[in-house]
């Protein structure tokens, strides 16, 4: 059992969905419990029996209650539908006390530890009485610290009521559903204006106003493609615009090794995902426009909150769609002009 309280246990013991754990006071308890029923059985004193029995009464007495307390205990939460990376969030823990009369004491609420490190829950919510058929809020702190989907199913009930002599633990069932976005740094935008610029990211600018028509070139894109002037010709055309106007940038992620055709390793595949989605945050909140591609889907390119969003939930999910080959992998991606 994962140790969310503040005690060390001496002896943990699991059942079904429940776990108990026997403190050290709990362990020094027993250990007198059975120095009394020593003492008892070899003098034969009638008082060493009564308070024997007294303390197997508290023994059953404590595990009645904790189990009471626990019993009929629910749970649901809400939380954003997409987390940043590494930022924390609220999230609204509800939790039912289903029980018709009895109340519950001294119940700790946590979310189990990530086993493939997706997230980090940084505080537990402590309620000390939660009356019969009542419902409590309470938040906790999540912070998604891998990209992809984020999935909880299990909320930890934990308490040692009455007597901290044991802690027992149930899971019950919550459904959290979001989705961490890819991590965002600071990254080198192409100029708000001035000349194309051939490089890694090959960043191609154009603005509003025509300019001219010339021959197409290997790299210009599909979208400057002039159809009249190329059927009446039958050489591919392209327009050019003047500089200036509002800019729109298409990223490409290439899902394979532009050098080798191989999967890359998942620790470069991380990191430009990562690049992509900075390029698009920081260019959208620079008032440009973008637009994603890869190899099986192109984007409208946009500038608003929600286009911006739906960008970066395609990153974040990349490599996790259900119908993805396990070989997916990303290489380079590049920034190119799109003409208006």
């Amino acid at each position: 059992m994962e140790n969310k309280l503040n005690y060390k246990p001496v002896f943990t013991f699991d059942y079904y969905n429940r776990s108990l754990a026997l403190t050290r006071e709990g362990a020094g308890f027993i250990i007198l419990v059975f120095g009394i029923g020593l003492g008892a059985i070899n003098t034969g004193n009638n008082l060493l029996y009564l308070i024997l029995a007294m303390c197997c009464s508290f023994i059953a007495v404590s595990g009645t209650l904790s189990e009471l307390t626990l019993k009929q205990i629910q749970a649901s939460a809400e939380i954003s539908k997409t987390l940043y990376y590494d930022e924390a969030y609220p999230l609204r823990l509800k939790i039912t006390n289903e029980k018709k009369r009895a109340p519950s004491f001294s119940l700790n609420f946590s979310l189990p530890g990530s086993t493939d490190h997706r997230y980090l829950a940084d505080r537990k919510a402590y309620l000390f009485h939660l009356p019969a058929g009542k419902t409590v809020e309470k938040n906790l702190l999540l912070k998604g610290i891998r990209r992809g989907p984020l999935d909880i199913d299990v909320c930890r009930i934990t308490t040692s009521f009455p007597f901290g002599f044991f802690v027992k633990t149930r899971d019950v069932p919550i459904q959290i559903h979001s989705i961490v976005l890819p991590k965002i740094e600071d990254v080198e935008l192409p100029p708000a204006f001035g000349d194309s610029i051939e490089g890694e990211h090959n960043v191609q600018t154009s603005g509003d106003e025509l300019f001219s028509i010339r021959e197409f070139h290997p790299g210009d894109p599909v979208k400057s493609i002039h159809w009249k002037s190329t059927a009446r010709t039958g050489v591919l055309k392209v327009k050019e615009f003047l500089s200036g106007g509002k800019r729109s940038y298409n990223i490409f992620l290439n899902l394979y090794d532009a050098d080798t055709d191989q999967r890359t390793s998942q620790e470069k595949i991380e990191k430009r995902i990562s690049e992509a989605a900075s390029l698009v945050y920081h260019l959208i909140k620079r008032g440009d426009e973008a637009a994603l591609k890869t190899p099986d889907y192109q984007s409208a390119s946009d500038n608003s909150e929600a286009h911006l969003e739906e960008l970066l939930r395609r990153l974040a999910l990349i490599g996790y769609e259900k119908s993805a080959s396990p070989e997916v992998s990303a290489s380079r991606f590049e920034l190119e002009r799109i003409e208006k």
